[in-house]
């Protein structure tokens, strides 16, 4: 009589001897060499019966699953990973336009900052021609309100407190630009020089000079030229 089960479902594999349980015994075989050698060492040895696994197997508590039943069980988590994967795509969407609306509402809120910062600066341009140099300290400051990472209005409050002879202020104004914004800024090394000159300090005079010659290489006649006008303009 012909047999049109399905081939998984051929259970005459159960009528046969478990392989399971000579691969258990062999295993035994092993550990027994183990032990004897423990046994040699002095260690205490533990005998541990040797179970068949399919013994407590019955008709009722055996299953096997179809080949089927895993293809639908796939289809249903393709399912589930294509809704998570699509909600993943939608939620990073959104999360990146509004990381640039935010980004160009920064942009747009830069550009105003720098647009009322340089009003104060010129404000504070025409305070300083007049030699009113405590207004124009105030009007570069109130720049430095809207704007805080320019070395422009730095310098340019330096260049006030040198004018008033405050030399410590306009080092540290030099130092600032030097170490927290831009330390190349030609400028903010040639007024340090100046303040340092000023109070008689010619060491850290001398190592300005150098350090601003040493980084603007391209700039060396502007630092002599600045050198020639710094004892008349000063």
């Amino acid at each position: 009589m012909e047999d049109f089960n399905h081939p998984e479902s051929n259970e005459n594999f159960l009528k046969e001897p478990s392989k399971v349980v000579d691969l258990l015994q062999f295993m035994d075989l092993m550990v027994n060499a183990n032990k004897m050698e423990d046994k040699r060492e002095g260690k205490k040895i533990v005998q541990q019966p040797v179970v068949d696994p399919s013994d407590n197997v019955t008709d009722e508590n055996f299953y096997i699953s179809s080949r089927g039943g895993q293809r639908m069980g796939r289809r249903s988590t393709r399912k589930t990973r294509s809704k998570i994967q699509s909600a993943t795509n939608t939620n990073q969407f959104t999360f990146m336009r509004q990381i640039e609306q935010t980004q160009e509402q920064r942009v747009v809120a830069r550009k105003e900052r720098e647009r009322v910062a340089m009003n104060f600066r010129r404000l504070g341009n025409v305070s300083y021609r007049k030699d009113q140099f405590n207004h124009a300290i105030e009007m570069y400051t109130k720049g430095l309100e809207y704007i805080k990472d320019t070395p422009v209005l730095y310098i340019n409050r330096a260049c006030c407190y040198i004018k008033l002879r405050n030399f410590k202020m306009a080092i540290i104004e030099c130092n600032h630009i030097l170490t927290k914004l831009d330390p190349r800024y030609l400028r903010a090394f040639l007024y340090r020089a100046l303040a340092y000159k000023r109070m008689g300090d010619e060491k850290n005079f001398e190592q300005s000079i150098n350090e601003a010659k040493q980084v603007n290489t391209r700039s060396l006649e502007f630092i002599d030229s600045f050198l020639d006008k710094m004892r008349t303009a000063y």
